[in-house]
């Protein structure tokens, strides 16, 4: 009998260590300040409110050039700092199966700029205020001067950096992405190709044309929990609860998921709710999603219940359903 118990238990340790390691597959390595999830082609680091921020601004009047950096990078023209190096983040989106994109450069014979290209990416900050956890897309805490707005929120495009001597080779053909040495990751300014990350903005091409967004940046040196994410296609299954049946929902969510682009449908349900399914990229669904939060003039959004499914293309339009 007791063979068999000893045996029982030495089988459910077996599946343990399996279920284990398989949660680590998916997470790739965790080594506490960067995280690899394969699954869902993201990357999750840890970070802070850039202490150094503001420390030129008599010279640089409050002027960031940088959404991230990495330390030793320029950390008083940055938001945010992360721990891990340009290297590490590097090789993290490779274990993501993303190739590398093209840099910004210079077409000698046209006399002009070319732009990065690249895989897309959406950024993500997150903190604690107090008891409170805010989460929200990292170019909310960038405020454009020009426009006396928050900074529109993009797709980032991952170019890898421009390659460059290794000074630090014993080869002297050895080449490197300059981000490895400069650790510039996320790039404000439109060609910067020294960072893995580039803005696509034309505004971007405009000197000192973002700052800090002081009505939402927490105080310096802030923990932040930063996720870097593939703008991968998916499908979206939302229930809506409320004031919203007889107010225009419906047709408020397909003017809106048609300019945005999102494929689906909007429809009534008999207990009350609205049910939206909506296809489209992360960034036009995080679009859908922030509008469908306040719905039209005369509903009244209490809560949303959202969950994501697999990409299926099998609407051709975004419409009303009865």
């Amino acid at each position: 009998m007791n063979k068999v118990k000893t045996y029982v238990w030495q089988v459910r340790i077996i599946v343990y260590i399996g279920m284990y390691l398989v949660v680590l597959s998916n997470i790739g390595w965790a080594d506490g300040h960067l995280q690899i999830h394969e699954k869902d082609q993201k990357l999750v680091l840890k970070g802070k409110i850039s202490e150094a921020l503001g420390e030129y601004d008599a010279h640089l009047k409050g002027a960031v050039e940088y959404l991230v950096c990495g330390h030793n990078g320029k950390e008083y023209e940055s938001i945010i700092v992360v721990e891990a190096t340009g290297k590490e983040i590097y090789e993290a989106i490779e274990k993501l199966g993303v190739k590398i994109g093209t840099p910004p450069g210079y077409d000698e014979a046209k006399d002009e700029p070319t732009p990065p290209t690249g895989t897309e990416f959406l950024i993500y900050a997150e903190w604690k205020d107090g008891d409170e956890t805010k989460k929200v897309r990292a170019e909310d805490l960038i405020f454009n001067v020009k426009t006396q707005k928050p900074m529109s929120r993009v797709a980032w495009i991952y170019s890898g950096s421009r390659i460059v001597a290794d000074l630090d080779s014993d080869d002297e053909d050895a080449m490197i992405p300059q981000a490895f040495m400069s650790n510039d990751l996320v790039a404000l300014k439109r060609f910067d190709a020294s960072a893995l990350f580039q803005n696509p903005l034309l505004e971007a091409e405009e000197e000192n044309i973002y700052k800090k967004n002081e009505a939402l940046m927490p105080k310096l040196g802030t923990p932040v929990t930063l996720t870097i994410e593939v703008n991968r296609t998916m499908q979206l299954y939302v229930l809506i609860t409320g004031k919203v049946q007889g107010v225009g929902f419906r047709n408020f969510t397909q003017l809106n998921a048609r300019q945005l682009g999102v494929k689906g449908y909007a429809k009534n349900l008999p207990n009350g709710k609205v049910e939206v399914v909506a296809e489209g990229d992360k960034a036009q669904l995080d679009a859908l999603i922030t509008l469908l939060e306040k719905g039209p003039r005369y509903a009244r959004v209490d809560s949303l219940e959202v969950n994501e499914n697999p990409f299926t293309g099998e609407y051709k339009a975004f419409d009303i359903r009865y």
